[in-house]
């Protein structure tokens, strides 16, 4: 279980997914997209520079106008970059979820990794987020492929 944060960010992007509604603070996402593309030399700054274009990619999915929760809605169906950096924000306890139809926070989230193998070369892996007595995930995002 991961702890989330139990009130939402002031200035917050608003992602649905399957009954449940993810906030994430749009300061500290526009902190992370203006790293400047620059060549790495460091595992740190590749991976700063990755988490500045999934950072970049969600910042771009918003649409204008604030929601019914006072956040900017995010709609339509998000890559893969923007999806990797609302599970990072899941995964650091950094985002707010609420369930469709409440205004309490749920307090934590479970996340499960699943890998299968078919054969000895093959086989994937997903990330997927639940809430607590919920039977399905509201995020699978996946993790590998050989």
């Amino acid at each position: 279980m991961v702890a989330q944060r139990t009130e939402p960010p002031l200035d917050c992007l608003s992602i649905a997914w399957r009954g449940v509604t993810v906030l994430l603070d749009r300061q500290e996402l526009a902190r992370k997209a203006a790293v400047q593309p620059s060549p790495w030399t460091t595992e740190a700054e590749r991976l700063a520079l990755i988490e500045s274009q999934r950072a970049s990619a969600l910042l771009s999915a918003a649409a204008t106008g604030k929601g019914e929760n006072g956040c900017t809605q995010i709609h339509g169906a998000l890559d893969g970059e923007a999806k990797a950096m609302v599970l990072a924000a899941l995964e650091s306890g950094s985002a707010t979820v609420l369930l469709d139809g409440s205004k309490a926070p749920v307090t934590a989230v479970a996340i499960r990794y699943l890998g299968t193998r078919r054969g000895p070369l093959c086989g994937r892996g997903h990330i997927m987020v639940y809430v607590p007595g919920q039977s399905r995930p509201f995020l699978v995002q996946d993790w590998w492929v050989s």
